[in-house]
């Protein structure tokens, strides 16, 4: 799907003018739609109506206008105007980058000529995350490149007794939350002379995971610490299980005013 394809517009309960202002303010170019009332978010079923629980359980005293926030979320359109996909979370401090989003929401990941980088003779192994800067409740999009030398392959998910699949772990680190790590599927693979199927990647796989960071404000810059464990083989011969460790650096930036509850593409 090209770039080019894609329209971009958000909604918030806001008045034209207050979104007229606010979008000049931060250079926003995109439209913003204004729901007065809520009535759009309202029969879509987007209204969180237990705002004043979620604040309680985050020790935030009540207020009046805390109440029948929109979840915080995207849909994605197609030209028809039918929606193919939303990406949406419970808890409305969660707030995702825009490179995130995309690669959730139509499979168009970012790269980055900075990437971390640990180079083997047969595996290569690249990540990188969709934003250098962070805010707090942020969630990125950290992807991993594993890119296996012609001829040869690495196990994904179920790997056979004795094979080690292709593994991403995130190194603790204090507020930072990791979803699980998503592979494309593996492709099933039967050697000659062995009964076993297999299920493997090869050439270049992409794997994404979220990361948010629920610290307070003031956490400063991170050096995120990955592990990728793999083992790879060819027809004839498997290499040892190996892993390897990368850093991506990510900084902490100030909020600035407040992010707009619900966006949609269209594409």
């Amino acid at each position: 799907m090209a770039a080019a394809g894609i329209a971009l517009f958000a909604i918030s309960y806001d008045s034209v003018a207050i979104l007229r202002d606010f979008a000049a303010a931060h250079g926003i170019t995109f439209p913003l739609l204004s729901d007065e009332g809520s009535h759009v978010m309202r029969g879509l079923g987007l209204i969180n109506e237990r705002v004043q629980e979620d604040h309680a359980a985050y020790g935030i005293p009540p207020n009046p206008r805390h109440v029948n926030l929109p979840y915080p979320g995207v849909f994605v359109l197609d030209a028809a105007g039918v929606v193919t996909r939303k990406v949406f979370h419970e808890s409305y401090r969660e707030r995702d980058s825009g490179g995130g989003l995309v690669a959730q929401a139509i499979g168009l990941f970012t790269t980055s000529p900075k990437a971390a980088t640990a180079a083997g003779p047969v595996v290569t192994v690249r990540a990188w995350l969709d934003s250098p800067t962070y805010a707090w409740f942020q969630r990125l999009t950290l992807t991993v490149e594993v890119t296996v030398a012609p001829g040869h392959h690495v196990y994904g998910q179920p790997a056979a007794a004795g094979l080690v699949p292709l593994v991403v772990e995130i190194e603790p680190l204090a507020g930072l939350e990791v979803d699980s790590v998503t592979w494309p599927e593996p492709h099933r693979l039967v050697l000659p002379g062995l009964g076993d199927e297999m299920w493997v990647h090869d050439g270049t796989v992409r794997g994404t995971l979220a990361l948010t960071f629920t610290g307070a404000p003031g956490g400063g810059s991170h050096a995120i610490g990955i592990r990728v464990a793999f083992q790879a083989c060819s027809a004839t011969a498997c290499l040892i299980p190996s892993a390897v460790r990368l850093e991506v650096p990510v900084r902490e930036v100030a909020l600035v005013g407040r992010s707009l509850p619900t966006a949609a593409a269209k594409t």
